[in-house]
């Protein structure tokens, strides 16, 4: 596959999964043995432990959405710098929803092959958002 068909696979994660909300875009994308990085859940495989991690944060920010700001890739690896904005709505790390919203931004690297994503890093400003939820106190000034 071009660099260009591995970036248009990768959008589709972003346009039709996440801001469409349409899973069958997991099938379709995620080779069936993907290895998932993520801070929150660890190393996990299949594409179940990547719709379980949407499904976390789509069970916390229903009608969360996502901005592509700049995409890089080179060989089989493509790089996403993007903004989430949510609202806190359902449980998440044991937080009721607070209706807070909450703006990350975040870089994720997937790796594909044959067409297919087969590795995924997820590298999002967690602390950020535990911060603007209030499940971590924010920095003072010294």
């Amino acid at each position: 596959m071009s660099v260009e068909q591995n970036k248009t696979i990768v959008r589709r994660i972003f346009e039709e999964l996440i801001n469409q909300e349409n899973k069958a875009v997991i099938d379709e994308a995620f080779d069936a043995d993907v290895i998932i990085h993520d801070p929150f859940t660890g190393t996990t495989r299949g594409m179940n432990a990547f719709g379980q991690l949407l499904g976390m944060f789509d069970a916390a920010f229903p009608g969360h959405r996502v901005t592509i700001e700049e995409m890089v890739a080179e060989g089989e690896y493509v790089s996403v710098l993007h903004t989430h904005t949510a609202t806190h709505t359902g449980p998440f790390m044991g937080l009721p929803g607070t209706g807070k919203t909450a703006v990350v931004n975040g870089i994720e690297l997937f790796r594909l092959r044959n067409g297919r994503i087969v590795e995924f890093w997820r590298k999002d400003d967690d602390v950020s958002l535990l911060m603007q939820l209030g499940l971590l106190p924010a920095p003072t000034a010294a």
